[in-house]
């Protein structure tokens, strides 16, 4: 199993447990991000879509109200929900990706401009979609760490979230 943290808080933010998507179904922009499916869960009860059959459209589930509904990747690992303004997230990646080229030149200088590349059309389908998505961190409340970008595709009820591969760093266990 594979466990990915954040490069700056070490914050777990995913596993290899949900599978890996094209970010927002553009195949161009995997080789800088991962997307994976989300489903509600009672908390406490979480079989994370097995029990609800997801692929059959369980994900609209029968629950007790009095049992709290979770997202499950935003329960498990404890994300932290973000609020932002288009301009504070403007402000925060322009930081946020000079940061991660100064990792990238001192670590692995050749993925430097590919990153570069791939990161800017990233960021132009947040920008121009912004008001679709919602923003979380890790558990350490960490702002200056990475962001993990929800957004809800089509009619489906629970987010899907975004991860930016060079802000993480895998674990094996």
């Amino acid at each position: 199993m594979k466990v990915y943290r954040d490069l700056y808080s070490n914050d777990e933010v995913c596993s290899d447990a949900y599978d890996h998507l094209d970010p927002f179904d553009n195949p161009d922009l995997s080789s800088v991000a991962f997307e994976v499916k989300t489903s509600k869960v009672a908390k406490g009860e979480e079989d994370y879509g097995i029990g609800y059959n997801d692929e059959e459209g369980g994900d609209q589930m029968n629950v007790d109200p009095n049992v709290e509904v979770v997202v499950d990747v935003v329960d498990k690992f404890a994300l932290q929900s973000l609020p932002l303004t288009k301009k504070d997230y403007s402000s925060y990646i322009k930081k946020y990706i000079q940061r991660l080229v100064a990792t990238l030149q001192e670590k692995n200088p050749e993925r430097v401009e590919p990153f570069k590349t791939s990161v800017s059309e990233f960021v132009k389908h947040v920008l121009a979609n912004f008001d679709d998505f919602e923003f979380y961190v890790g558990e350490s409340l960490d702002y200056e760490a990475g962001l993990v970008y929800g957004y809800y595709k089509g009619e489906e009820v629970s987010p899907r979230l975004v991860f930016l591969k060079d802000g993480l760093v895998e674990e094996r266990y």
